[in-house]
């Protein structure tokens, strides 16, 4: 019936009731979830209901309808799976309450588990958390009657979902799990590029524990802390060790510089000019943590820089032209440019023992013939280099 019908009918005789009786009955009846008020389809509630009530021109439009009985084992169903499912008893114990407490309260989750979804990229497991949202989102908003009635034949895959799922990744979220999880994942982006010189499967155990779908669960991260401490005590010797190669092969490098009749002929600011990059080599190499950049700088001073300083110290070491008046220069040179060209001062250049090809014909020496074959052949090769005009490092 309308709003409109009700009042005309308790109004008339021999009810006679005032308007405003009539009304303050219907708002008590609404509260308590005994009738629905309803205007074009739409079900009112609280400010809405209110101004329906209010309003005499639209009384007529207005639609009352009895709430549906429900048994008492369906809104005892209902209660138990919401005191289940949240760790929480309801706050109502009618049936449309209930209903609509339990709606709100599912919807509250897929609110709360929504930005955890959206960290996926740094947690991969979480993309177990899509399947959970699209149920949530499936049994949200539906009508009262909905959670009274269908409803109960989602309570079991719900729960599954809450105790495999929902609780799992909360307590990992949550606790000390997740900062594991989180220094694991740093550990691996910083020192991934040094796990290819050290020894053991860590570094492949650990990137799939990482990626493993299901890590939240069980004592995964117990196992990922054991991978993470055994990785970092690895890398770190290591990196300790290509440090104390590099620093001893560039204090080899300058203590057989510095036993050169060259160096020696220097002045000590000379000496401290072409010593000065060994040290400034040993400060970087030490601040470096990735092994590659630690051999690469070791390769780069060898074959670069080293030779640039023998270079450097042979120029310094190379005796000084006398002096001569203008007079005595502009003389001589007349007389040498009339005899033969200027003859330009020949430039030293050193190149790295190991970057001379030694032609041999085998893959490997196997007897005392191969050995003398290929020393003779690299002796060939060395010579050919020196006889061209260059000084080989070694």
């Amino acid at each position: 019936t309308t709003l409109k019908l009700l009042l005309e009918k308790f109004e008339r005789k021999p009810n006679g009731w005032y308007f405003a009786a009539v009304l303050c009955t219907l708002a008590k009846l609404c509260a308590r979830g005994k009738v629905e008020v309803r205007l074009e389809s739409n079900t009112l509630e609280d400010d809405e209901l209110e101004r329906a009530l209010r309003n005499t021109h639209g009384h007529g439009n207005v639609i009352l309808v009895p709430q549906a009985d429900f048994t008492a084992s369906q809104v005892r169903n209902l209660k138990e799976f919401y005191e289940e499912f949240f760790d929480a008893s309801p706050v109502a114990s009618e049936a449309k309450a209930l209903s609509r407490e339990t709606g709100e309260a599912l919807q509250k989750v897929m609110h709360q588990l929504a930005p955890f979804a959206a960290q996926a990229a740094l947690y991969p497991f979480l993309n177990a958390l899509q399947p959970v949202l699209e149920k949530l989102k499936a049994v949200s908003g539906k009508p009262y009657t909905w959670y009274l009635t269908d409803f109960l034949k989602e309570v079991d895959p719900l729960l599954d979902l809450k105790e495999q799922v929902i609780d799992p990744i909360r307590k990992f979220m949550s606790g000390p799990l997740k900062s594991i999880f989180d220094a694991a994942r740093k550990m691996v982006q910083a020192q991934e590029p040094n796990f290819a010189y050290i020894h053991g499967d860590e570094s492949a155990l650990l990137s799939e524990a990482l990626l493993d779908p299901e890590c939240y669960k069980g004592n995964s991260m117990q196992q990922v802390k054991t991978l993470v401490d055994s990785l970092q005590e690895k890398v770190g010797a290591q990196i300790e060790a290509e440090i104390s190669s590099a620093k001893a092969t560039s204090q080899a490098l300058k203590d057989r510089l510095c036993s050169m009749a060259e160096f020696s002929a220097l002045l000590p600011e000379q000496q401290a000019e072409i010593t000065q990059p060994f040290n400034e080599f040993t400060q970087k190499v030490e601040r470096q943590q990735l092994i590659a950049m630690i051999r690469d700088m070791q390769r780069r001073f060898e074959e670069k820089e080293y030779q640039q300083l023998l270079s450097r110290m042979t120029a310094l070491s190379q005796p000084k032209p006398q002096r001569v008046t203008p007079a005595q220069t502009s003389e001589t040179a007349k007389q040498q440019t009339s005899v033969y060209p200027p003859i330009a001062e020949p430039k030293v250049e050193y190149i790295p023992g190991r970057s001379i090809k030694v032609f041999f014909k085998k893959a490997w020496l196997a007897d005392e013939s191969d050995v003398d074959s290929y020393l003779a052949s690299m002796r060939e090769a060395l010579l050919s280099e020196i006889r061209s005009g260059k000084r080989i490092q070694i």
